[in-house]
């Protein structure tokens, strides 16, 4: 019996060692993941077998990586500051020799500018250097190249504007290789801040070469925006574009003001090369970068401006109404080119060609006020406004139409001040011609036609959601008319019976026009208002005006004629309102 029973005890001890095992194996994965855990005491008890955990133990937390400190700005960084500080005091020291050199007569031109291409080679052969043996330091081998090109860019000009040692076809020539050497560098080391230091750096620094902001300082700053814009278009760098542009704008509106003092018969031909290559530059931005368009925009409003103050401060009438049609042309040729052409119809972003179209409406505007004098303002541009109008309704382009209403404000305020004054309807003396015969007219018929042609095409909603716009279409017209008689009756006879004859008109028109919309606001109830209103202000007229200002036989006329014509109006108003109910708005 003793045998039997040892080996069931040795049955017993492998069996609990056995469990014991894999307990071991199970505590040791929980150890890995919790040090913290403690094996439990499992000898006191009776020997079970092994289960299996039901779900996996969850993975360890991660370490929590502590967080690093807060560092400063990279842009304020005190390497990046001390560079680009650096850089800039000794492009102004570069500047400063150059122009101590001259007054204090050291060396010879030959000398000098030798010295300061030097100096710029080496700049730009260290940050050549450090940036392939050093790429750590990107941002000291960037202002060293910045520092380089920019003066050798100021050498040249230098040499060509202050020692006269250059002449100017070879020295903005020479300018143009410099700026296009730094800027290629910059594109191929994909480095904004470089192609900004070189354009910018050369463009603030140059005018204290120069002394002035003459035909040459605008050539060379012309020259940095042409370096710079196929590598803006190329990598879409929206302070590159800026850095070229606004110093270009700058140069040329001060250069509008210089040439009064210091004239110089190629200012204006710079000024104008400078527009129009802001324009172009815009333009190519705006459809080959979509995401630099208010950019383009900016560039587009600000680089024509100088040469709308150019043209009429140094050019003579005729001239300079060519360089602001001509401007006006190239304006809308673009706005025409990005509307209808179809391989240009997705290329221009919509808003730059809103504002295309509203600088040619600008440039326009301009060309026709230096062609005309102040008394002809008001009438060329209503001319045009009525052109605008119609070219709006054909081509169904709201844009057009609001330019056509621009023109016709400013046109219609002009002529308030010139050639229909108000106090040509209230004197005898104030004789207006043909001039105001013309203003008069066209003030009527653009009151009518620009509200009308915009709820045709879609742009302006019908009465009454429009009632403000009607409202001073209706005044404008009413003003016209009025003009147009009384300067047509003072054309006949410059005397008292015509100026009493033309009002006795004027008030007979105003009832008859009254009546009309009454009539056919049996229908429509804003028209029947409008024509009681109307009716209200021609009363008053008759009463407060015409019968203190016409005597004898002229008030007796007036007063016949329109009370005649009301009773007629009512007799013929009661027919229509029994034939037809009016309908319940």
């Amino acid at each position: 019996m003793s045998q039997p029973h040892q080996g069931d005890t040795l049955q017993l001890v492998a069996g609990e060692l056995a469990a014991i095992g894999q307990r071991l194996s199970y505590l040791g994965s929980v150890l890995q993941t919790e040090a913290a855990t403690r094996p439990q005491d499992t000898s006191a008890q009776p020997a079970a077998p092994q289960q299996p955990p039901a779900e996996p133990l969850p993975a360890p937390p991660a370490q929590a990586v502590a967080e690093p400190r807060r560092r400063i700005r990279p842009d304020l960084e005190p390497s990046r500051v001390l560079a680009w500080v650096g850089g800039g005091v000794t492009l102004l020291g570069v500047v400063f020799l150059l122009v101590l050199a001259v007054q204090q007569d050291w060396l010879g031109p030959a000398a000098r500018i030798t010295g300061g291409a030097a100096l710029a080679a080496l700049l730009i052969a260290a940050g050549w250097w450090v940036h392939h043996k050093a790429a750590e330091q990107r941002i000291a081998s960037i202002s060293l190249a910045t520092t380089g090109f920019a003066a050798m860019f100021l050498d040249v000009v230098a040499a060509t504007a202050l020692y006269g040692y250059l002449p100017a076809p070879a020295g903005l020539g020479t300018g143009l290789l410099v700026a296009i050497g730094g800027l290629v560098l910059a594109d191929r080391w994909q480095a904004q801040p470089l192609a900004i230091g070189v354009v910018l750096g050369s463009a603030i620094c140059a005018p204290m070469i120069t002394q002035g902001a003459d035909a040459l300082l605008i050539g060379f700053v012309v020259l940095l925006q042409v370096a710079a814009a196929p590598v803006q278009v190329r990598r879409g760098w929206g302070g590159l574009a800026l850095a070229a542009g606004i110093p270009t704008v700058l140069a040329a509106l001060v250069g509008a003001f210089w040439g009064l003092a210091f004239p110089n018969p190629v200012l204006v031909p710079a000024i104008l090369v400078a527009a129009v290559l802001g324009v172009v530059v815009a333009a190519v931005m705006a459809g080959f970068r979509p995401a630099a368009e208010r950019t383009a925009i900016g560039l587009l409003v600000a680089a024509p401006t100088p040469s709308f103050l150019a043209g009429p401060l140094l050019l003579e009438r005729a001239e300079a109404t060519a360089t602001g049609a001509g401007m006006a042309l190239l304006l809308a040729a673009i706005w025409a080119v990005g509307r209808y052409l179809p391989a240009f119809a997705d290329w221009l972003p919509g808003r730059f060609l809103a504002a295309v179209g509203a600088m040619a409406v600008v440039a326009t505007g301009q060309a026709t006020i230096t062609a005309l004098d102040a008394s002809s303002w008001a009438t060329g541009l209503l001319c045009e406004a009525l052109l605008l109008t119609a070219a709006g309704h054909l081509l169904r382009r709201g844009g057009i139409l609001l330019g056509a209403a621009c023109y016709a404000v400013f046109g219609f305020f002009l002529a308030l001040a010139n050639e229909v004054p108000i106090s040509a309807l209230l004197f005898t003396d104030e004789g207006t011609g043909v001039a105001g015969l013309v203003a008069g007219l066209l003030i009527a018929v653009v009151a009518v036609a620009l509200p009308t042609a915009g709820v045709r095409i879609g742009k302006v909603a019908s009465l009454p959601a429009s009632l403000p716009l009607w409202a001073s279409a209706a005044l404008a017209l009413l003003y016209g008319t009025a003009s147009a008689t009384m300067a047509a009756c003072l054309l006949v006879s410059e005397s008292r019976g015509a100026f009493l004859t033309g009002h006795i008109l004027i008030t007979l028109c105003w009832v008859v026009f009254a009546i009309a919309l009454l009539l056919r606001g049996v229908q429509v109830r804003h028209l029947r208002i409008g024509g009681l209103v109307l009716t209200a202000v021609s009363l008053a007229k008759l009463l407060l005006f015409d019968l203190a200002t016409l005597d004898g036989f002229a008030r007796v006329i007036a007063f016949l004629c329109a009370g005649l014509i009301l009773l007629t109006a009512g007799v013929g108003y009661a027919r229509l309102l029994t034939r037809q109910a009016e309908p319940s708005i």
